[in-house]
């Protein structure tokens, strides 16, 4: 019986050792995994800090990069309109020459129609048909220079407007290449 305990003892023993020895593996196990983790856990905060830093930056390089590109597109639309706005008084002064003109013309056909409804009556009738062309020649004077004055405007306003696109793509593609 002896023995039995003996043995009985002995196999206790060897279970707790067994189970100590166990024990003690899996807590090394354990905090080398845990070790480990933090270790791999670090390194990825390091990098996601890297990231974000760098992230910032190109965010704060593209937001000043946009409001120059906006800059110049402000500078070059203000330039635009100054140039709209001398083109609108140049065509104002030149609408007023043509006033002037009509008028000139307004005076001489009406001195002409004065001075040939005065001559002998067969000598009217001729001065009248020279009156008659040259009263068409003097309105067609008008239109044509009255269009010319609109188409001269429009062209302006095509032209700086053409002017500022060119102007706002370059600001905009030259600095980006």
């Amino acid at each position: 019986m002896k023995t039995r305990y003996q043995l009985l003892i002995i196999a206790f023993v060897a279970a707790a050792l067994g189970g100590i020895g166990y024990a003690l593996h899996y807590n090394g196990y354990e905090s080398g995994k845990f070790d480990d983790n933090q270790a791999w856990n670090i390194k990825w905060a390091e990098r996601d800090g890297k990231d974000l830093l760098e992230l910032a930056g190109r965010q704060e390089q593209e937001r000043t990069e946009e409001q120059r590109r906006q800059n110049e597109i402000n500078q070059v639309t203000a330039d635009a309109q100054t140039q709209l706005d001398k083109a609108r008084l140049d065509a104002a002064h030149a609408e007023h020459s043509a006033d002037q003109l009509q008028l000139t013309i307004t005076n001489i056909r009406r001195q002409l129609a004065a001075s040939e409804t005065s001559k002998l009556s067969s000598a009217a009738t001729a001065g009248a048909a020279r009156a008659t062309a040259t009263d068409m020649f003097a309105q067609l004077l008008i239109e044509s220079d009255k269009a010319a004055g609109e188409y001269a405007a429009a062209a302006d306003r095509a032209r700086i407007a053409g002017l500022a696109c060119e102007r706002s793509y370059d600001a905009v593609v030259n600095h980006a290449e």
